[in-house]
């Protein structure tokens, strides 16, 4: 067995690095980054916690983000117009939504994004009831189904004297939503029971209309539950000037 004491100084001195315990043995990664000298700190740090803090701020940025949207949400425009089913042709929406804002004055939009092939009936039931939308434009058929649900104020009773006088000559009737006369049956509805009253008017006449969709047979009428109705009606007196 080797005799210790015929190794040198440096012998000794290695064997002894070698079996002492390191350094920082057991210290948290922050311990040792507080005690590592000054040359050393910043490439410990890309090593340590460069990612960790990365992802960190990430998280607190969206986190802020969410919570600003929640208490702060987006204000609503002075009018939101659905355009149903391809009304007006492709683009032609931003461009009237652009001249209805320098009409108004104010922030609008027209959404031509309501598909009643998929899911656009759906989509505008769950904005009307949650008072979205101002006004509707659409082709007969689907204004007739949305009428018969209830969706449509009385144009007579909506619009100014002056304003519906001028325009009586383009309304439409159609039968509206009445469950008075409704039997116990959970299958009934009173889905186009209702009276027939001029829900809608015709495109066809509206001077300003056909400078967006030649040729289009839509109509437009004001939402039931609309809390815009002045800007509605403003936005239908536009279209016919």
């Amino acid at each position: 067995m080797p005799n210790t004491d015929r190794l040198t100084d440096s012998q000794r001195e290695a064997i002894d690095t070698l079996t002492a315990a390191p350094q920082y043995a057991g210290a948290s990664k922050l311990r040792i980054f507080m005690q590592l000298p000054a040359k050393h700190k910043a490439a410990y740090f890309r090593e340590h916690f460069l990612v960790p803090c990365i992802a960190t701020v990430i998280v607190i940025a969206l986190c802020t983000f969410v919570i600003v949207r929640i208490v702060s949400p987006r204000e609503r425009p002075a009018l939101y117009a659905a355009v149903v089913d391809s009304s007006l042709p492709l683009g032609e929406a931003a461009k009237l939504e652009q001249s209805t804002e320098h009409e108004l004055g104010a922030d609008v939009i027209v959404d031509d994004y309501f598909d009643t092939t998929k899911d656009g009936i759906s989509k505008l039931q769950t904005m009307i009831s949650s008072e979205q939308i101002d006004v509707v434009i659409a082709p007969p058929t689907v204004f007739k189904e949305l009428a018969s649900y209830g969706y449509f104020s009385n144009l007579h009773e909506a619009l100014p004297a002056t304003e519906y006088g001028q325009l009586h000559a383009y309304t439409q009737d159609f039968r509206g939503f009445d469950d008075s006369q409704l039997a116990d049956d959970v299958d009934d509805s009173g889905s186009g029971k209702g009276a027939a009253e001029p829900y809608g008017l015709k495109l066809e006449c509206a001077g300003e209309w056909h400078r967006y969709a030649d040729g289009s047979d839509a109509l437009v009428g004001i939402v039931a539950n609309t809390k815009q109705q002045a800007n509605a009606q403003r936005f239908i007196d536009y279209l016919y000037h």
